[in-house]
């Protein structure tokens, strides 16, 4: 029981750490915020308009956009390298 218990938490872990990575990469490349969340029972990445479509599709009962945000693992921020145009 014991074992079972620290095998799902250690692989519940390494997707989480994919989930943050991917999201990482797709913020920085896509320039959209993109939200960890925690889907029947695995953490996935979502963007923040693919969360608004899912919502609307009713695929998340009961929540809304800034509920996900508050219930999120990881938020992932497209990066300010905006240069200035001279």
């Amino acid at each position: 029981m014991v074992i079972t218990d620290y095998l799902r938490a250690l692989i519940f872990d390494w997707r989480k750490r994919r989930a943050i990575a991917e999201a990482k990469r797709s913020a920085a490349l896509y320039r959209k915020k993109f939200l960890v969340l925690v889907h029947h029972g695995r953490p996935v990445c979502v963007s923040m308009q693919g969360v608004k479509n899912l919502i609307r599709q009713k695929r998340f009962h009961g929540l809304t956009a800034e509920k996900a945000r508050e219930i999120a693992i990881f938020e992932a921020l497209p990066p300010n390298n905006s240069v200035p145009c001279s």
